[in-house]
Order: structure tokens, then C-alpha cells, then sequence
């Protein structure tokens, strides 16, 4: 059996650096790692996820238009109706999605994730 490890690399424009860090150590409450390099942050969510976010020139980055186009991710939590109340007090983009139950979101720089319940299904 494959498994999918636990390293996340996102690309994002500099100018979104001070916004980003608001967001996953300020809101998701990630713990920040010391990075080996200046144009890196990196993020570790529970059980040992850890996102790194290279800082690039915005040509270089995707578009919040790319993100709609790739890989979307999932946050689980244990009250989804607070954290939805959270994400939106803090402005990111809600993404329409065909089954309206469920709550997908563009983080700072675009990334989509889903907001799901610990204990939900598929």
C-alpha cells in the first residue's frame, strides 16, 4: 500500500508573506518551524503535517484562478460551523461547490481547502 506523506509545498507571492502567517499561525494556530532558508516558512498542523511555503515573485506563483485548477486539500476540525464563522470573519474567499453542505475556501494566496468535521465521512 502507498502512503501520502506529510510534506505540502506551496508557491506564493511575497507581497502575501505578512497574510499568510496571520493565517496559519495566527488562526489555524500552526506551529511555525525555523526554516533553512529565508524564502521559506514552514507550518506543522497536528500529527505532523507540515506546509511549506516558498515566498516567490508573483509571476512565478499560481493565481488564486490556478488554485481553483489544482489540488485541493482538506482542514478537519471539531466544530465546523465555528471554524466556518472564523474563516470567513478572517476574509477568505468562499469556493462554490456543487454540494452546498459542504465548505470549501481559498486560503491568503489561493490554496483551496475544505472545512470538514474530525469525524466526518467522504
Amino acid at each position: 500500500m502507498v502512503h501520502l506523506g506529510n510534506h505540502l509545498k506551496m508557491n506564493l507571492p511575497h507581497h502575501l508573506r505578512a497574510r499568510a502567517h496571520e493565517f496559519y499561525a495566527g488562526l489555524l494556530q500552526c506551529k511555525v518551524l525555523e526554516s533553512p532558508r529565508p524564502d521559506l516558512d514552514l507550518y506543522e498542523f497536528a500529527e505532523g503535517v507540515v506546509l511549506g511555503l516558498f515566498f516567490v515573485d508573483a509571476a512565478d506563483a499560481p493565481t488564486e484562478e490556478d488554485y481553483l485548477k489544482s489540488t485541493w486539500l482538506e482542514i478537519k476540525v471539531e466544530d465546523p460551523e465555528h471554524w466556518k464563522t472564523l474563516l470567513l470573519a478572517f476574509g477568505v474567499r468562499p469556493v462554490e461547490f456543487p454540494d452546498p453542505t459542504r465548505f470549501f475556501f481559498q486560503a491568503p494566496g489561493g490554496q483551496v481547502f475544505r472545512l470538514a468535521a474530525m469525524d466526518g465521512g467522504l
